[in-house]
């Protein structure tokens, strides 16, 4: 096997361990049994199992833009509940989030993959701030808690209001039809700004 496949192997596995079990629980040897290779080219290549970590979320971080953007067809909006399809890369927030690890987890803003940063910056362009206003961060905020707190703890959710099979599409929709109202107050905000130049 050469490099290049082997480094591609040690990035998903390494994805993976980051969506299932989070950064402290991935291990230099998990990472290595998954992708098949000796645990030594994780070092070899990457330089130390934090490096291949950081490596592995800006792939999943550029796969979660990129399937944001084609979802959009590169509008500047997020549509509605669409983290329901992009469960790895909620997953693996949520592990770092919860391991302690920030910086991983904020990773997406210092590389410039940062679909809740984009939004704030369209935003802001919009209504003409030089930099974020504390409202604009705000309105975002917001948003980024409902939808990652709700697509994050959907099942729990769900379980404990003893939702059924049949529930689960009209409270979904219900939640889409919420969320879209939220959005679609932002949009008319952002118009009422653009008639406002």
């Amino acid at each position: 096997m050469g490099r290049r496949l082997s480094e591609e192997r040690l990035l998903a596995a390494a994805g993976d361990l980051l969506v299932d079990v989070g950064p402290h629980g991935a291990t230099v040897r998990e990472i290595a049994r998954r992708a098949g290779v000796n645990h030594g080219l994780v070092h070899h290549y990457f330089g130390s199992k934090e490096q291949l970590l950081r490596a592995a979320m800006i792939v999943l971080l550029e796969e979660h833009r990129a399937y944001v953007k084609a979802a959009t067809d590169g509008g500047p909006l997020p549509r509605p509940l669409g983290l329901l399809d992009q469960q790895r890369y909620l997953r693996a927030i949520a592990h770092c989030v919860l391991d302690g690890e920030m910086e991983l987890a904020a990773l997406e803003a210092t590389e410039g993959v940062s679909v809740p940063r984009s939004v704030l910056e369209y935003l802001a362009t919009v209504r003409r701030e030089s930099r974020p206003s504390v409202e604009s961060k705000s309105v975002v905020a917001h948003a980024m808690a409902f939808e990652m707190g709700w697509v994050l703890l959907e099942p729990f959710i769900f379980r404990v209001l003893d939702v059924s099979d049949d529930e689960v599409a009209v409270m979904r929709r219900a939640r889409s039809e919420e969320h879209t109202s939220e959005l679609q107050s932002l949009r008319h905000l952002v118009c009422r700004l653009l008639l406002e130049k």
